[in-house]
């Protein structure tokens, strides 16, 4: 059984995605959820504009599926929420 914190990030990157692919939530598949440690506060998506101190982060990767689509966010267990991007496909 996932963790509380898997399962509200993986809430959260869903509506997320709703929102950005106007899609209902329920339409949307969770493809791959995967605890990680991220290099740093970036979650492995910085911003550009933004410098992070390098410190271990624990986390997730949660690769979502929409309108035949792969998009993929970065949680950390602290409840904080990126998002990285659609996937390449094929």
């Amino acid at each position: 059984m996932p963790s509380k914190e898997v399962l509200q990030a993986i809430a959260a990157a869903r509506m997320d995605l709703a929102y950005r692919a106007g899609v209902e939530a329920p339409d949307i598949i969770v493809s791959e959820t995967k605890a990680v440690e991220w290099p740093d506060a970036g979650l492995g998506c910085p911003d550009p504009h933004t410098s992070h101190r390098p410190q271990p982060t624990p986390g997730y990767r949660i690769v979502l599926n929409a309108v035949s689509r792969e998009y993929e966010y970065h949680a950390d267990t602290a409840g904080r929420l990126v998002y990285c991007g659609k996937r390449r496909q094929g």
